[in-house]
């Protein structure tokens, strides 16, 4: 096994261990319920990805994938329903859904909008994801 996959195993290994032991963020999503709690969602860890969603369309289809990265990384991954929480999706300037977000120590980063795959998601939450 060469060096680069014999590291790739241990992140791995290493990133199943914290998640197992609770010592990465929350492995299902966070729905958050208003400003408040999305301010101390993206401030409790050090990396957060926020789907912003409808209750229809291709939002709703991304749920899974959301979880997944949700169980897959060591990012905290928070779900704003722009529908029920309009006043939050204008404070944060969501003109559509979906949107997604990544925040690096309370920090918005990037911000990604449209129908996006699970492994680019995966990227993108890793890149700002320090062990």
């Amino acid at each position: 096994m060469e060096d680069d996959d014999l590291s790739e195993v241990r992140e791995r290994k290493k990133q199943a261990l914290m998640q197992k032991h609770g010592l990465g963020a929350p492995s299902a999503p966070v729905y958050v319920d208003g400003s408040q709690n999305f301010e101390q969602t993206v401030a409790a860890h050090e990396v957060v990805l926020v789907h912003y969603y409808a209750n229809r369309g291709a939002g709703q289809r991304l749920h899974p994938i959301v979880e997944s990265v949700a169980n897959e990384t060591l990012a905290g991954v928070a779900k704003v329903n722009v529908v029920h929480h309009q006043k939050l999706a204008l404070e944060q300037g969501i003109e559509s859904t979906p949107t997604f977000e990544v925040y690096a120590d309370g920090e918005c980063e990037e911000r990604i909008q449209g129908h996006v795959e699970k492994a680019d998601l995966v990227e993108l939450v890793e890149e700002y994801t320090v062990l």
